[in-house]
């Protein structure tokens, strides 16, 4: 695999996890059709289920875990590293018999080089469970605008002590409504003409919604809200897509 390839793939994956500032460890397992990324945080308020659009061959048929993923983001960002006469390549070790990805080693053309050490499987499947999710049908679609975010961002500073939003839906609109009734609150709206009807309650972090939402900078986003309490936000890099999933609080 060309080493621009692992590269550009580890930075993808470390900006949809690591840069959010929420996840502390991210499972990665490979097959010969599909490298999935997988993790939730602390608080299990944000699950992660990603795939790459190309399998990753270093991965195939293994499972690794990605912690301590200040030191990869900082290693992928040392100007030697970065450069096309550098060396990026994951290395592998025997384990019980079998050749598994044990680490990736950056050499740049001086000779300076680093090793990032992986989580093993057993370790990574043992403090990340597996994450099922069938599915679910929602009821409103909007993909959010630079605008629409600009006007968030705004109102949330302006009401630093709210942290949620509540999704609502008036007249065929979408409204985010931030702040309580005898407090300061605002009613922001974010979409018009969608089709489907939020009428619930609920609520959700809006400071970790805008930071998703922000990836739009450089790839499609997508926000689905159902009646039952689930907002759905996909995120396409190009590289792979990677779905969000935040149950509501009340």
């Amino acid at each position: 695999m060309a080493n621009n390839y692992i590269k550009d793939t580890l930075k993808d994956v470390l900006r949809h996890t690591h840069a959010l500032g929420i996840y502390e460890m991210v499972k990665v397992t490979g097959t010969m059709e599909e490298t999935e990324i997988e993790t939730v945080d602390a608080d299990k308020t944000v699950i992660l289920k990603g795939k790459l659009k190309s399998p990753v061959a270093d991965f195939v048929g293994n499972t690794v875990g990605l912690s301590r993923m200040g030191t990869l983001a900082r290693f992928l960002e040392y100007p030697g590293f970065t450069e096309d006469t550098a060396t990026v390549e994951v290395v592998t070790q025997k384990r019980n018999d079998e050749d598994v990805p044990a680490e990736v080693k950056f050499v740049d053309e001086n000779g300076t080089d680093a090793h990032y050490r992986f989580m093993a499987a057993e370790i990574v499947n043992q403090q990340l469970k597996a994450i099922n999710f069938k599915g679910a049908t929602y009821d409103v679609e909007i993909n959010p605008t630079a605008k629409m975010l600009k006007d968030l961002n705004f109102f949330s500073s302006a009401l630093d002590l709210e942290d949620t939003f509540t999704p609502k839906t008036e007249g065929g609109n979408l409204y985010f409504l931030i702040g309580e009734a005898g407090s300061d609150r605002t009613k922001v709206k974010v979409a018009e003409a969608v089709t489907g009807d939020l009428t619930h309650d609920f609520q959700w972090p809006l400071a970790i919604v805008l930071k998703i939402c922000r990836l739009s900078e450089n790839a499609n986003v997508t926000m689905s809200f159902n009646q039952k309490g689930l907002l759905q936000i996909v995120v396409d890099s190009g590289m792979g897509e990677y779905t969000y999933l935040l149950p509501a609080s009340k």
